[in-house]
């Protein structure tokens, strides 16, 4: 049974972080293991920039051996105010690796990398609703991390939220995608087959934005969405994502 860490508990902000734990082992063979975040933040200030994120990432590397995770998922933004810097790099880092790996204690997101990772072999961009166009059916989306071989190039930047730390900010191949999300008791998914239209950058939103063309996106979201956190994996998978919680 694949072991999933839960790096401290889920951040305080989320819309739908619940998960049922006995489900996820029967459908999805996996087991949630609670781990502190002193885990992480007994690092203490780290360097601001590059040096101490990877300094994240190390410690994030030795817990998933310590525990033999298969993924996991952080309460990034703890980091913050103890560790003087972010984890977006480690993440970025560790879905490159080949573990998936969530932001801000998102189990929901977590399970939803788990199944591309099984389904495609990349974890995919977890990212938020950010700008929506109903007149062309367009949606940008953005967040401050993203799995490094999912991108053409990246540079780094500062977090968004904070201002501090290290970001990524990354243009990703344009064409065919995935959007998808399953909830915490795997009951419900959304899936749709999107074209990613363009790459942008604005200083006022997280630092890698994608622009997608759509169809039943924005009704979705504006009706009864799976939280805000949603995933976007290379290549048109929505049918297989359907059929592998059903």
């Amino acid at each position: 049974m694949d072991r999933l860490g839960l790096i401290g508990k889920p951040s305080d902000w989320l819309i739908s972080s619940t998960f049922d734990t006995q489900i996820i082992r029967e459908k999805l063979n996996c087991e949630i293991i609670e781990i502190p975040i002193e885990e992480v933040q007994s690092l203490g200030e780290v360097e601001e920039g590059e040096k101490g994120a990877l300094r994240i990432y190390e410690r994030l590397k030795e817990l998933v051996a310590k525990y033999n995770l298969y993924g996991l998922t952080l309460r990034c933004f703890d980091l913050l105010t103890v560790c003087k810097n972010t984890g977006c790099l480690a993440l970025a880092k560790l879905n490159a690796d080949g573990i998936p790996a969530a932001c801000e204690g998102d189990v929901p997101a977590l399970l939803t990398m788990v199944l591309a990772h099984r389904l495609t072999g990349c974890s995919g961009f977890q990212c938020n609703p950010a700008r929506v166009n109903t007149d062309n059916g367009e949606m940008l989306w953005a967040h401050c991390t993203i799995p490094l071989n999912m991108v053409d190039k990246y540079v780094y930047d500062s977090h968004f939220e904070s201002g501090i730390g290290i970001s990524i900010h990354a243009e990703l191949p344009l064409g065919k995608y995935t959007l998808v999300k399953v909830s915490g008791d795997l009951k419900r998914v959304f899936a749709e087959d999107v074209e990613l239209v363009r790459n942008q950058y604005q200083p006022n939103l997280c630092r890698t934005q994608v622009w997608l063309k759509t169809q039943h996106v924005i009704p979705y979201l504006l009706s009864k969405p799976i939280a805000n956190h949603h995933l976007l994996v290379p290549g048109h998978h929505a049918a297989e994502f359907v059929n592998a919680v059903q």
